[in-house]
């Protein structure tokens, strides 16, 4: 399963990250919570962040998680949406705008609310991420315990967003 991850919008949804963003490392700290997921769920991931040095877009690497600046000419959506475009289906878009949620689903990728994709975050990454507990000891428990629902068949598009979900 193929992430593209709004970048900035999934960060201020993740409320373990607020004391790493009030030093002004919530973006590191994202990039290592996300690569800890990737560790463990084996999903290729793209994070888009609004802005860079460029006026294009440009492409790189922290801790090992592909990263895709919008450059100043256009926004994060705004790639966000072109990338759902050239890969369709094949694609989970990770945001809570509306708008881009829309286009991205027009172009027939699923999407997946930042709020919910991360409590799935901080529960792969079960408190591992540097500089949000003091200690770093490892704390809590597994959390792959799988509960069955009701015997009821949900509408299919719920079901397709289920199934994804499943799969994060």
């Amino acid at each position: 399963m193929h992430l593209v991850i709004d970048g900035y919008n999934l960060l201020f949804a993740t409320p373990e990250l607020a004391p790493a963003e009030a030093r002004g490392q919530g973006r590191d700290a994202l990039l290592k919570a996300l690569k800890l997921y990737r560790d463990k769920k084996r999903h290729q991931i793209t994070v888009v962040f609004d802005g860079g040095p460029q006026e294009g877009p440009s492409r790189g690497s922290q801790n090992g998680v592909p990263i895709i600046n919008s450059g100043s000419a256009q926004s994060a959506d705004e790639v966000i949406a072109g990338l759902a475009a050239q890969h369709g289906p094949g694609v989970t878009v990770i945001t809570d705008d509306r708008e881009l949620a829309g286009r991205c689903q027009a172009a027939g990728s699923e999407v997946i609310a930042s709020w919910e994709f991360a409590v799935r975050l901080m529960e792969a990454a079960q408190g591992k991420v540097e500089g949000l507990e003091a200690g770093g000891e490892e704390t809590g428990w597994d959390f792959t315990t799988k509960k069955k629902g009701p015997a009821k068949r949900l509408p299919k598009k719920r079901r397709n967003k289920a199934r994804r979900l499943g799969k994060l």
